[in-house]
């Protein structure tokens, strides 16, 4: 299993989706996990019709930590031509719409806060 099999399998993405390069930066304790979809339709987040890509707009969002690593994944993330509904960027399945975060990230997050309060958990 090569770096892109296995941060697709950590991520939960398939086709369209692909890891597409994983960059390690020592000097910066860094990963930066580089997400693209090949699909030349998405579906609306608003109605579901699937639409032409209209554009990209760039994105990135902290993961968990690998080998004591700050893991961000980044994307072009589609944005879709929807009839009904105009331009809107799709969702990605690796988190919620809106979120500077991954879904995994959120969740350690959510389970710290259950034991801890915002500032011992908040990242200075």
């Amino acid at each position: 299993m090569n770096d892109s099999q296995l941060y697709c399998q950590i991520l939960g993405i398939s086709s369209p989706w692909k890891v597409k390069d994983v960059a390690v930066d020592l000097s910066q304790k860094e990963i930066v996990v580089e997400v693209t979809s090949s699909a030349k339709k998405h579906k609306c987040p608003e109605c579901g019709m699937r639409c032409s890509v209209y554009d990209h707009r760039v994105r990135q969002w902290r993961h968990l930590d690998t080998c004591q690593l700050q893991t961000f994944v980044g994307a072009r993330i589609p944005r879709v031509a929807c009839p009904k509904h105009g331009v809107r960027q799709i969702h990605v399945p690796w988190a919620e719409p809106g979120s500077k975060l991954t879904a995994m990230f959120e969740a350690l997050v959510i389970s710290w806060l259950q034991d801890a309060s915002v500032e011992a958990v908040r990242v200075p």
